[in-house]
């Protein structure tokens, strides 16, 4: 393959899975599509190259083993659980969406750097563009926009955009990595934009109303400026903190303006978790929370199975809406202790590249704010919510390693040309 097609096929692969993330708020349909495209375009622009170095990383990894131990761990919950079919055909999905990480890890790994860093302008751009949108949506209150972000049956509910939060608090850390290099790189356009971009992406992550997700916002950035100011120089004056102070209120004035202040004190209150018929603070999730305990006492150690909450007697959602009690409930014992030991990993990991380079301060900032968000939020193994944590813990590798590694590893490309005959 001549290198100018390899060279459009690795741009298309940067732009299309930078756009994938983003593109969660016009639909879960739009946002796979873009990333299987960008993984294919990627996995093309490998033809001829050797793979074997990048494979064998692969399966040598521990993260690698530790994902088939969830797995493993997994299996007898679907064998005892009260809808083994249902719970077989759900692994088998978990399963699919182990195969396209591996994917993009290859995609990732093969990536030549000056395309990762296409990728992560891509990434930003979008991911402000998103917002904008975001905003208009929440104060415009426009039935046409919202029914054709969300479907006619979600336009202009109040929790429309309560997701948009949790899948911000994931993405805004790479963003505020990207702009603090250019920044510091001297780029023009970087220093003039950093600061509204971060507080813009910020008070958009409040007004879309997602409560989880703002803990987790809340978390990462606690995250992102504690490493960022003891491992890499960054300086946070008393005129910041009141400027944070000030984004911060800012958002919440857009939240109120956006739902009205009645919607608003029914949140905040915590009078209606006391009453099975009222939705306060918690949104009802007290009483699941306890209907998903009494459920994983039945089965302890193995579990119901993979997403077979849902089928248990007596549960009134379709699950738990927090990942630890759902991990208990569907894997057990077992396969909570599988799961934690794979997060582990990855923060571990995450915490060395993050005395490394910003990207690794990002990659462990948005893991803390994604295993924070999930705490309250939806279905661990929910194909919107699993393919951010894949692709943000991907991104995160790749960019933390990048940063700290590959100028001391630059790879040439092996190149294998067919043999000449007859000569």
């Amino acid at each position: 393959m001549l290198q100018e097609d390899k060279h459009i096929l690795w741009r298309a692969s940067a732009v299309l899975i930078g756009l994938s993330l983003p593109a969660m708020l016009l639909g879960k349909g739009l946002m796979f599509g873009l990333l299987v495209l960008g993984i294919i375009t990627g996995l093309m622009a490998t033809k001829d190259e050797s793979l074997r170095a990048t494979v064998k990383l692969l399966l040598n990894s521990r993260t690698t083993l530790a994902i088939v131990g969830l797995l493993a761990a997994l299996m007898p919950g679907v064998a005892l659980g009260p809808n083994p079919l249902y719970a077989l055909e759900q692994w088998g999905q978990v399963i699919l969406f182990c195969l396209g990480a591996a994917s993009l890890f290859i995609t990732l790994r093969e990536m030549p750097g000056r395309h990762l860093e296409l990728l992560l302008k891509v990434l930003a751009i979008a991911t402000m563009a998103a917002c904008g949108l975001a905003l208009l949506d929440a104060l415009a209150h426009d039935p046409r926009l919202s029914g054709a972000l969300h479907g006619a049956d979600k336009a202009l509910t109040p929790y429309r955009l309560n997701f948009f939060s949790g899948a911000l608090a994931v993405i805004l850390p790479f963003v505020w990595a990207r702009l603090t290099v250019k920044s510091r790189e001297g780029e023009p356009f970087a220093v003039r934009i950093a600061p509204i971009a971060a507080a813009f992406g910020f008070v958009v992550a409040i007004a879309c109303g997602g409560r989880s997700g703002w803990i987790g916002l809340f978390a990462g950035t606690f995250i992102f400026l504690l490493m960022a100011s003891r491992y890499h120089g960054l300086v946070i004056h008393k005129k910041h903190w009141l400027a944070g102070i000030g984004v911060v209120l800012v958002g919440l004035g857009m939240y109120i303006l956006a739902a009205g202040w009645e919607f608003v004190a029914a949140r905040i209150s915590i009078i209606g978790e006391l009453e099975t018929s009222q939705r306060g603070m918690l949104s009802g999730r007290g009483e699941v929370w306890g209907m998903a305990w009494n459920a994983f006492l039945q089965n302890p150690l193995f579990g119901a199975g993979v997403m077979n909450y849902r089928n248990m007697p007596g549960v009134i959602d379709l699950h738990p809406h927090n990942w630890l009690l759902q991990i208990l409930v569907e894997g057990g014992l077992l396969g909570t202790a599988a799961y934690l030991t794979l997060i582990g990993l990855v923060l571990v990991r995450f915490y060395g590249y993050a005395k490394g380079n910003l990207y690794g301060v990002a990659a462990l900032a948005s893991l803390v704010a994604y295993v924070i968000t999930g705490l309250a939020n939806t279905s661990m193994f929910n194909g919107w919510w699993l393919t951010f944590l894949i692709v943000s813990t991907m991104l995160g590798w790749r960019a933390g390693w990048g940063g700290s590694e590959l100028k001391k590893r630059r790879r040439a490309s092996v190149v294998v040309k067919p043999a000449a005959h007859g000569r």
